[in-house]
């Protein structure tokens, strides 16, 4: 896996790509654009730049089998969420983990069974 990749530098449609691999572990940029979903729909040369966009940025490595390049994820799920998120507390919150809390239980952001789950977390059963 590649060392540090710089975690905040994701698009949303990055993000797209970036799930569809997590989830499929290897693919061509045309099995990628086949499988988009239609808010996804991008030409074949747009969805191949984007995966060399984040070949260059840590996220992805290719490997060419014949004249076809394959690309699997270079950094866990996991991390890069946890970087994201770290990322945006940091930016918009002042690094206050509590102060998210307290803005989506303010604001209506979680429903009861967010509820749920945080409350089992607490208890320690999640």
């Amino acid at each position: 896996m590649s060392s540090s990749p710089n975690l905040d530098a994701l698009s949303q449609f990055e993000w797209l790509i970036m799930n569809f691999l997590w989830d499929m572990e290897k693919a061509s940029a045309r099995k990628v654009m086949e499988s988009m979903p239609e808010e996804g729909q991008r030409a074949y040369t747009t969805i191949q730049t984007y995966m060399e966009r984040l070949v260059d940025k840590g996220y992805l490595s290719k490997e060419k089998i014949g004249m076809v390049n394959f690309y699997t994820t270079e950094i866990a799920r996991e991390s890069a969420v946890d970087g994201a998120t770290s990322n945006f507390i940091d930016k918009v919150f002042q690094g206050s983990g509590s102060s998210l809390a307290a803005y989506l239980l303010k604001n209506n952001r979680l429903n009861q069974d967010d509820l749920e789950k945080i409350k089992d977390i607490l208890e320690g059963e999640a």
